[in-house]
C-alpha cells in the first residue's frame, strides 16, 4: 500500500483509506462527467451504436490493464454463467438503457435515477438471498423510495411530457436489471481473480449488443466530429474502462460503508456537471430527491457495515471487534 495511506481494520480487513478515497474521488469525477458526456455525444450516434462503441474501448482498456497488472487469464469454466450474467445484464442492459434514458431527460436527474441501485439490492438480497431485512434498512429503502418519488413529483410533473416517463422508465428498468445481475453475483463463489474477468465481461456485452445495434441502428448515422471522438474516448477508455479498474481497486481499500460514498457521489458530481456543461438548472425536486436517495444510501451502508461487524463478532465467539 502506499506509504501515506493510513491503514486501519473493519471485518477483519486492512484498509488503505488514503489510496480508497483518492480513488473514490476519482470514479465519482468519472462517472459524473460521463452523464453530461453522454448527453452531448448523443446528439452524433445513435444511442446503442454509441453503447457499444464506448464498451468497445472500455473493453480494450481492461484488457490493457489486466495485461499490464499481470492478471489476464481465460475464465474458468464455472465463471462462465456468471461472468454473462453480469456482462449481459449490469453491462450491457444497463448502460443500454441508462444511455436510450439520457435522450429524454436532463443528464442531471439521469445521474440521480441511475444510481439509485444500492437501494433496490436491499429488498432484492431479502426476497431472493434470505438476507435479513432490518429496520435500518428499512429505513434506507424508505429514504430512497421518497427520493423518488420527490423526483417524480405528481404535483410538478408536466403530464403532457411523455419524455419523463419514457426516461425514467429506461433507466428504472435498467436499475432493476442491474440488481437482478448482482444478486446472481452474490449467489456465486469466484473461481478467478475478479479483476481478470471483468475484460471478458465486457467483451461479453459487446459482443451481445453489436448485432442489435447494427440491425436497428445504422453507422452511416455517425457524425466523426473531433470533438465527437473526445467524447466517445472519455466515456468508453476512462468511464467504461479506467473508472471500473479503479473501482475494483476501491472495494479492496475501503470497507463497505465508505462504497456507499460513492453511490451518492456520483449524481452529484452529475448534476454539477450538468449545470457546468449543458446549463441545466436542477429543479427543487431534484436536489430534494437526491438528497434522500443519498440519505437512503448512506443508511443502507451503514447497516451493512453493522451487520457485518455483527457476523464477525459472532464467529470469534462473542469477542469485541476492534
Amino acid at each position: 500500500m502506499a506509504q501515506n495511506a493510513t491503514a486501519g481494520a473493519t471485518g477483519g480487513h486492512s484498509y488503505a483509506f488514503g489510496l480508497g478515497y483518492l480513488l473514490l474521488c476519482f470514479n465519482a469525477l468519472g462517472w459524473g462527467l460521463n452523464f453530461p458526456v453522454l448527453k452531448l455525444g448523443l446528439a452524433f450516434s445513435p444511442p446503442m451504436l454509441f453503447t457499444c462503441m464506448r464498451m468497445a474501448l472500455g473493453t480494450l482498456a481492461m484488457f490493457i490493464i489486466a495485461a499490464v497488472l499481470g492478471v489476464l487469464r481465460l475464465p474458468r469454466r464455472g465463471d462462465l454463467p456468471i461472468l454473462l450474467s453480469v456482462g449481459v445484464l449490469q453491462n450491457m442492459a444497463f448502460i443500454t438503457l441508462v444511455t436510450l434514458g439520457v435522450q429524454y431527460l436532463p443528464a442531471g436527474r439521469a445521474a440521480i435515477l441511475a444510481y439509485t441501485t444500492p437501494i433496490w439490492v436491499v429488498p432484492a438480497a431479502a426476497l431472493f438471498l434470505g438476507e435479513r431485512f432490518t429496520l435500518p434498512r428499512a429505513m434506507g429503502v424508505g429514504l430512497g423510495l421518497a427520493g423518488l418519488l420527490t423526483v417524480f413529483n405528481p404535483l410538478s410533473i408536466d403530464w403532457s411530457n411523455h419524455d419523463v416517463f419514457i426516461g425514467g422508465g429506461l433507466i428504472m428498468l435498467g436499475t432493476i436489471l442491474w440488481t437482478a445481475g448482482l444478486v446472481h453475483v452474490r449467489r456465486h463463489h469466484w473461481q478467478g481473480d475478479v479483476l481478470s474477468l471483468i475484460p471478458w465481461q465486457l467483451l461479453t456485452s459487446v459482443l451481445a449488443l453489436l448485432p442489435l445495434a447494427l440491425l436497428l441502428e445504422s453507422p452511416s448515422q455517425i457524425d466523426w466530429e473531433p470533438s465527437f471522438v473526445w467524447m466517445l474516448v472519455f466515456s468508453g477508455a476512462i468511464a467504461s474502462g479506467i473508472c471500473v479498474a479503479a473501482q475494483v481497486a476501491a472495494i479492496r481499500s475501503l470497507p463497505a460503508v465508505s462504497l456507499s460514498l460513492s453511490s451518492a457521489s456520483v449524481p452529484a458530481v452529475g448534476m454539477l456537471a450538468a449545470v457546468w456543461f449543458l446549463h441545466e438548472i436542477p429543479t427543487r425536486s431534484d436536489l430534494t430527491g437526491f438528497a434522500l436517495i443519498a440519505l437512503g444510501i448512506l443508511v443502507v451502508g451503514l447497516a451493512d457495515r453493522r451487520q457485518a461487524l455483527r457476523n464477525r463478532t459472532t464467529a470469534a465467539g462473542g469477542a469485541p471487534v476492534g
